[in-house]
């Protein structure tokens, strides 16, 4: 893919036609949003805006057609975050914008995309009511969760996007630079009380508010794991031991994985785990 990231990045046009192609072609627009975030971070704002108006435009005839909004949504979710990182240099801010954005796309979503929710609705109810499950849930309850869960999709595969825009500019003008800064990555104190205020009251009031809380988690769960690479880093443990992490993690742990990727994630913000092991002195000095 590195092949498509110096194409790209040689002559507009060529952003431009990567990103139409890819947004009209199913299950393709995340790349698309990945040039599009390439081209944001490596050549600034106002270099996206054309790349991002001209690239939408198959992305908004198939929302038009088919009531699917999800590659026009992605398309303007991923330059957002791409602004943010450029001018913050931080993924502690592009994690917050994501969770505010799955917010603000649960609520625009029933305007974009009613015909579709309504379609997979009808679809859940008819195959819960074929498997004659007792307590079918209402419409408007399927809708909701609905809008939930893709609010959220949309928003985390923005910055899937992103990392991949990332990788692509630290290949090609900085390599190494992203591992760098995915081993640093740690949600300061303020950012990780939000996201622990949107989890709390989501999960306290439900609902309609429990979108707080699924848009907050995964912001939580990435500085997480970068902790434990960081540290992993530091102490010069290599693949064995992320290959050891993983495994204890999703078959050991389990249910749980996530819950401990949160509350180490927290406790870094108070008290900047890597910052300590960093600065204590070598016993070879």
């Amino acid at each position: 893919m590195s092949g498509l990231a110096n194409w790209v990045m040689k002559k507009r046009m060529n952003a431009i036609i990567a990103v139409a192609l890819c947004s009209i072609i199913p299950m393709l627009f995340w790349l698309g949003a990945a040039v599009l975030g390439l081209v944001v971070l490596r050549k600034g704002v106002k270099e996206g805006i054309p790349v991002l108006a001209w690239g939408c435009l198959p992305a908004l005839v198939l929302w038009t057609v088919q009531g699917d909004a999800t590659a026009f949504m992605v398309l303007i979710d991923t330059y957002l975050l791409a602004y943010v990182l450029r001018e913050k240099v931080s993924w502690a801010w592009v994690m917050l914008l994501a969770s505010i954005l799955a917010v603000i796309s649960s609520l625009v979503q029933p305007l974009l995309m009613a015909n579709i929710l309504n379609i997979v609705a009808d679809l859940i109810q008819q195959i819960l009511a074929r498997e004659e499950v007792g307590d079918i849930p209402s419409k408007d309850v399927i809708i909701q969760q609905a809008v939930i869960a893709m609010s959220v999709m949309q928003a985390y595969i923005s910055v899937a996007a992103l990392f991949l825009a990332r990788r692509w500019q630290a290949l090609l003008f900085n390599p190494g630079g992203l591992k760098q800064e995915f081993h640093q990555f740690r949600l300061p104190l303020p950012i990780a009380l939000i996201l622990g205020a949107m989890v709390l009251v989501g999960e306290s009031l439900g609902g309609g508010f429990e979108i707080l809380s699924r848009a907050a988690l995964p912001a939580l769960v990435l500085p997480g794991l970068a902790l434990v690479h960081g540290v992993l880093a530091l102490k010069k443990i290599g693949m064995v031991g992320l290959v050891a992490f993983y495994l204890i993690g999703f078959f050991v742990l389990s249910l749980y994985f996530a819950n401990i990727l949160i509350m180490i994630a927290v406790i870094d913000s108070f008290v900047d785990i890597r910052g300590r092991i960093q600065s204590k002195p070598s016993n070879f000095n």
